[in-house]
């Protein structure tokens, strides 16, 4: 597995990422053990979630897309604050964790030991990610039809994603209905998820995999 043409934009700097092979960091000196931990945790959670990006799911990792980045880049910032260090000498830090975890005799096992003590160290630091109800779920996906509508016009995307918004909107009409809610009280409840999700810095609170969990088709449906 080569880890390090893998590792997403939104972790690493582009020419950190073009440089191959990359050649192994002397150790800084000013890096305490807990600095090398959060470095090599960076490491791992970009691994992760890029392969999370193409499909993956890997036991014991949660999702890092949001999460993961923001340890990353705190982890960053922290560490060259507290050691004194140029950007440049942690990115090279991290790239020497990479290149650790590639050259390991099992890479995907070296990856593996790491999910413990690495999502410990995430939970301490960035809060776990909120489970969205459906009617949350279905402003969510709503929102993200109408951003991406707005940059590329009614392309494939922007229909799948309307798609799905639709499906999850009919689902927790359905929920209220059933449950003895009229029409009217379902239609609210929908508006009610809309607006707790665009109160200001809200979505970025909440686990969008979970939206696409809940709009997968039901069984012997189609949509």
């Amino acid at each position: 597995m080569r880890f390090l043409a893998l590792l997403p934009a939104q972790f690493l700097a582009s020419a950190l990422i073009a440089a191959s092979p990359v050649v192994a960091q002397p150790a800084v000196s000013a890096l305490s053990e807990d600095h090398r931990t959060d470095l090599r945790c960076s490491a791992a959670f970009a691994i992760v979630a890029m392969q999370q990006a193409g499909g993956d799911a890997l036991p014991g990792w949660p999702q890092l897309a949001l999460r993961g980045k923001t340890f990353f880049a705190d982890t960053g910032e922290r560490v060259m604050r507290e050691a004194g260090l140029k950007r440049e000498a942690v990115r090279a830090q991290i790239a020497g964790e990479v290149q650790a975890l590639q050259a390991a005799p099992d890479p995907d096992v070296a990856l593996a030991a790491l999910a413990g003590p690495c999502v410990a160290r995430l939970d301490a630091t960035v809060p776990p990610l909120k489970t969205p109800s459906l009617a949350q779920c279905a402003a969510i996906l709503d929102l993200a039809y109408e951003e991406i509508h707005a940059r590329e016009g009614m392309s494939a995307a922007a229909r799948d994603m309307k798609t799905l918004a639709m499906v999850l909107a009919d689902r927790q009409r359905k929920a209220v209905t059933g449950a003895g809610g009229s029409g009217e009280a379902a239609d609210r409840s929908i508006a009610e998820g809309r607006t707790a999700i665009t109160a200001e810095g809200a979505i970025d609170q909440f686990d969008i995999a979970h939206c696409y969990e809940l709009a997968k088709p039901e069984e012997k449906t189609h949509y």
